[in-house]
């Protein structure tokens, strides 16, 4: 078997470095604080520390989405950094593009980019926490398609991908809508999962945590006393399930939730999230409740918006900033441990190996691609080797 020097270094690069690294730690042997927010872009990072740790809390959790097109190395640096500052976790999610019937479907070589990227930045605590995109029993977060059997495919294969080049990467599931119907553009969420694990059993059995978007259903308005598959509890139901598919308990991360003002008075709203978090967010199984949103502006979030459209805080906001909360105390990050080496390109077998430096390499990457995509790179990577 002949390998060009393209062939090497994409074998470089699919594997990623081995580093010598220490599995993910439990994030619930440690004293947690749950309480967390969702927010649309990094940038917003300045705004969450008060909200989220409140008067005494330390180590709440952010949510944030990264999408392909935002893979800005100084951007997400200065995201990290800034975290840490604040003593906030991050939780990121997977996103792609938007197309005119919704998001894009990921491609193979968005493992890879996400991995190698993501991989690469400075995070504050030992796990980084990934979400492997966004509800896709919806037909518009999914290329405009319900596949359950394609996402757990790309699930198990981002699981893989991600653990390849670290084992602190904390790899959560796209929550799924729990109020959902079954007709052309959606399906219930048990037959869903039911069905990935039908096909691909080890999806399931790889993640490390239930993601779940434990909304007040019907109409994001519910009672926190509600009971039922699709009410703030609903992470219970999806969890008992999981457990039955693959033994595991794991736990539990609500990375969406909320009530909408449509229907409901912002008084009403702080009198729910005081009796949620009292009565059902206070599961001990329960690693954080990220709300969902600090800020939406104008358009069909703003409901849901702890700020309003000028930037002002709402009464819910001062609620949940008020609620008790603990410090946490993650596990730190671990030193830096030696990376494999790789020779220079062009130089003699004998002289001395550069670090392999995931920015350069991820240049490399990009003009491979850009070199081999008239020439069926899809079916290349995806051919056995004789």
């Amino acid at each position: 078997m002949k390998w060009s020097i393209v062939g090497l270094l994409l074998l470089g690069i699919l594997f990623g470095t081995n580093q010598t690294v220490e599995a993910i730690s439990d994030p619930l042997t440690q004293p947690n604080n749950k309480f967390g927010i969702h927010i649309f872009d990094a940038s917003e990072i300045d705004a969450v520390g008060d909200l989220v740790n409140g008067p005494d809390g330390e180590w709440g959790y952010v949510t944030v989405p990264i999408r392909s097109d935002d893979r800005n190395r100084e951007k997400w640096n200065a995201f990290m950094r800034k975290a840490g500052e604040k003593k906030l976790i991050p939780i990121v999610r997977l996103a792609t593009t938007m197309t005119p019937y919704g998001w894009s479907k990921p491609t193979y070589f968005d493992d890879i980019d996400f991995a190698n990227f993501l991989n690469d930045l400075e995070w504050p605590v030992k796990n980084r926490y990934i979400v492997v995109y966004n509800e896709p029993n919806h037909a518009t977060e999914w290329g405009g398609t319900v596949n359950p059997v394609e996402y757990a495919e790309v699930l198990a294969r981002t699981v893989q991908t991600f653990k390849d080049r670290n084992d602190d990467f904390f790899i959560l599931p796209a929550a799924l809508d729990a109020a959902a119907p079954n007709d052309s553009q959606h399906m219930k969420w048990r037959q869903y999962l039911l069905t990935m694990h039908a096909s691909y059993p080890q999806a399931l059995a790889g993640i490390d945590g239930w993601n779940s978007h434990s909304y007040p259903n019907p109409a994001f308005s519910g009672s926190p006393a509600d009971r039922h598959d699709h009410s703030i509890i609903s992470f219970q139901y999806e969890r008992d399930l999981i457990k039955q598919l693959t033994g595991k308990d794991l736990p539990i991360f609500i990375t969406e939730t909320g009530w909408s003002n449509q229907g409901l008075s912002d008084e009403t709203i702080c009198r729910y999230f005081e009796l949620a978090f009292n009565s059902v967010w206070n599961n001990s199984e329960i690693v954080a409740v990220t709300p969902f949103v600090l800020q939406a502006g104008e358009g069909p979030f703003q409901y849901f918006s702890f700020l309003d459209k000028d930037g002002n805080k709402k009464p819910q906001y001062t609620t949940f900033k008020n609620l008790q909360r603990i410090k946490g105390e993650p596990h730190s990050k671990p030193e830096k441990t030696s990376e494999t080496i790789l020779p220079v390109l062009g130089s003699s077998t004998t002289a001395t190996p550069a670090p392999f430096i995931t920015q350069e390499n991820q240049i490399v990457w990009d003009k491979i691609k850009e070199w081999l995509q008239p020439k069926g790179f899809e079916a290349l990577i995806n051919k056995p080797i004789n």
